[in-house]
């Protein structure tokens, strides 16, 4: 454990930094979703205070990233840039490894640099922080040189728990997604109807439309109004905006954004369901660029990554639903391609050759490292033993014409 952690002298001197760094920092009594507009400013979801806040960063805090190898595409080799990531956090906040949660990652993509929001700490007293990648390095984000604003989104639970001790203010906001100067926010309120969308224009004007939204659960053969969307994206499908949200258990749902009206109860349409016993952890929007296809990656806790091409999720017929449809306890509806990712807590696309991931390490699930994936097959050839790892052996994919991969 030696080499993932600091002297008790150098965490001391690292704590005492990051402290008086922070002393103006403007209040994150959590923070969790996280999601980049066009230009430079982070949404910043914090649902323990019941805000969403919005960092213009400035070009200051923001560092090109594009020199930075990743890997190589055309070998299936990524690389690992951090072999231990809260580990590596950790050091910076002067913490071990096991008070470190990562709660999202995002790519900013015009500079290709990677932002964390993490918790320093474990439970209702967490210290929450924003650091990010630069060059291969953790470093703080000093949010006190950002222009902040905030969106109050009213009416979230504050000290709730439902069944096992779950808080809910852990799911007041479980995703952000930015589109045309907005942003869309996934969660609970504390109301009977309680799985929402807000729909806020940026910059903010202290006005957020609400939408309930209701979903046909295949696994439970019931209409839901509770349980809420947990990852989201958006993306356009036939020329429309339209939402692909994903639910814990497990349904995959369309909502076109022009039914997303203040006031108006939302019935989205499930159109696949990945199958009881499993959830999704998140989704990304992707080109194939070997192909041009369009696609959604959808990344599980117990079953295979699941991509579905745009078109099929256009075109894909609405599930049965209402009385005497039975439960659907299997996977069912629009089709989707296998790949074959597992692990992943995280994910991003860096551009169209390249994902990051924070991901158990193949090895070692205990530990998480952060690591690219080339796409469109999201695939390490590393984390596998074959016959073409040995000398001399049959090499039929050419993998060995290149010399060993080596990183600066």
């Amino acid at each position: 454990m030696s080499r993932f952690f600091k002297t008790s002298s150098a965490i001391a001197l690292t704590f005492a930094a990051a402290t008086a760094a922070f002393a103006d920092t403007p209040v994150l009594q959590s923070a969790g979703a996280l999601a980049f507009n066009d230009a430079n400013t982070l949404f910043v979801g914090d649902g323990r205070a019941g805000v969403v806040h919005a960092f213009d960063l400035g070009d200051d805090q923001i560092a090109d990233q594009s020199t930075y190898a990743l890997g190589r595409a055309k070998t299936f080799e990524g690389r690992t840039i951090f072999e231990n990531i809260n580990a590596d956090i950790g050091a910076l906040l002067g913490v071990p490894a096991d008070q470190v949660e990562i709660n999202d990652m995002v790519m900013h993509k015009p500079s290709k640099q990677i932002f964390l929001s993490v918790h320093r700490g474990l439970g209702p007293d967490a210290e929450a922080l924003i650091v990010k990648v630069n060059q291969g390095k953790i470093e703080l984000v000093d949010l006190t040189k950002a222009n902040h604003s905030t969106q109050d989104l009213g009416a979230l639970p504050a000290n709730e728990t439902i069944e096992f001790d779950r808080p809910l203010y852990q799911l007041a906001i479980t995703d952000i997604d930015y589109y045309n100067d907005e942003i869309f926010v996934a969660g609970v309120s504390n109301e009977e109807f309680g799985s929402t969308l807000r729909r806020i224009s940026y910059p903010f004007d202290g006005t957020a439309e609400t939408s309930k939204i209701e979903i046909w659960h295949a696994v439970h053969a019931q209409w839901e109004t509770r349980a809420p969307i947990i990852t989201q994206t958006i993306v356009e499908l036939e020329g429309e905006a339209t939402m692909i949200a994903l639910y814990r258990c497990t349904p995959v749902v369309r909502i076109p954004l022009a039914d997303l009206e203040d006031g108006k109860q939302v019935r989205g349409e499930m159109i696949a369901e990945l199958g009881y016993g499993n959830s999704p952890i998140d989704t990304i929007a992707y080109t194939n660029a070997w192909t041009g296809q369009q696609n959604v990656l959808v990344t599980n806790t117990h079953r295979s990554a699941a991509s579905y091409a745009l078109d099929t999720l256009a075109t894909a017929e609405e599930m049965p639903t209402g009385e005497g449809v039975q439960p659907l306890f299997g996977i069912g509806g629009a089709e989707y391609t296998p790949i074959p990712i597992s692990g992943v807590v995280h994910i991003d696309t860096v551009d169209e050759s390249w994902a990051v991931t924070v991901r158990e390490n193949p090895e070692d699930p205990r530990i998480l490292e952060m690591h690219t994936l080339a796409m469109p097959m999201f695939f390490e050839r590393s984390d596998h033993v074959v016959e073409m790892n040995w000398d001399g052996a049959p090499d039929p994919f050419g993998f060995h014409v290149d010399p060993p991969l080596q990183f600066n």
